[in-house]
């Protein structure tokens, strides 16, 4: 099941050494209301944040159209870079991604910042599985976050973030699928990450059809067709043909789970769903 976690990095506050209590600045207000808007088109159905003020009151909006309470989860509040303020913040934070278990006095490493983190994302999977989840949090430990599932997102990712900032995750059960951001320009845009997408098992979307829900599919190794899948949601129903026990034999010895072929259904909802007219060229583009 496709479950959408739109991690919110928090808009603008004045720097006080209040963590807590820190709210945002009159800057952040304006845009907090634009988070608002953005996630309005998005079909929310749950609403979590970090502790911190600003966070919070960066997803509070969405949360009052909803008329839902924000759960507050602890272990999405900012890593603790360290207990005192550092003299350059940018050269504190290249030395701590240098070294994930590196942490300066009285901070958090990568690493431990990184596993509660995570230990949170999954919880969130799990107990809000198929549903869209708005997590208010902080840049640092977002970026920590996605980096567990793609090194991709790493210190260079980070300093790029704006303030705030939204990107939707999205996963098939506790695997991570897409990354894309949400902008004023449009919901849709795309920044990378597909599953699988370093194993020589390749899928390939030969046709999808909007009108009648329906794609063929097939799943390649070494560029051999092993299986051809007909996907249609209409009827739900799911035709496969070709070598199954082959590709069970080949995905068990990489650790990899059958139930992938169950996620192409999801796909293509989600290409459906999304009027992706050409599904190929938008999961190679993922892919890269």
């Amino acid at each position: 099941m496709i479950t959408n976690l739109y991690f919110v990095r928090h808009a603008h506050s004045n720097y006080s050494t209040d963590e807590l209590g820190r709210p945002l600045s009159e800057q952040g207000l304006v845009d907090a209301k634009k988070i608002t808007d953005l996630l309005k088109r998005e079909n929310i159905d749950v609403v979590v944040s970090s502790p911190y003020k600003r966070a919070f009151q960066t997803v509070e909006g969405i949360a009052n159209h909803l008329k839902s309470e924000i759960e507050i989860i602890d272990a999405f509040k900012e890593r603790i870079l360290s207990e005192q303020p550092v003299a350059d913040f940018k050269e504190a934070m290249l030395q701590v991604w240098s070294d994930f278990d590196i942490s300066l006095p009285g901070g958090e490493s990568n690493h431990n910042a990184q596993t509660r983190g995570v230990r949170a994302t999954k919880k969130i999977l799990g107990k809000y599985e198929g549903q869209n989840v708005v997590i208010g949090t902080h840049g640092n430990i977002m970026v920590l976050i996605m980096n567990y599932f793609d090194p991709i997102y790493d210190f260079g990712f980070w300093k790029q973030l704006e303030m705030p900032d939204i990107y939707q995750l999205t996963f098939y059960e506790q695997q991570l699928i897409t990354v894309k951001r949400v902008d004023k320009e449009s919901s849709k845009n795309s920044t990378g990450f597909t599953i699988f997408k370093r194993s020589e098992i390749q899928t390939n979307f030969q046709k999808v059809d909007l009108e009648l829900k329906r794609m063929i599919g097939t799943i390649t190794l070494h560029d051999k067709v092993i299986l051809t899948i007909e996907v249609d949601l209409l009827n739900d129903f799911m035709k496969v043909n070709g070598e199954a026990k082959q590709l069970e034999q080949i995905m068990s010895e990489r650790g990899l789970d059958m139930e992938y072929i169950e996620m192409l259904k999801e796909m293509t909802r989600f290409f459906v769903e999304n009027q992706i007219t050409e599904p190929q060229k938008y999961y190679e583009k993922l892919s890269k």
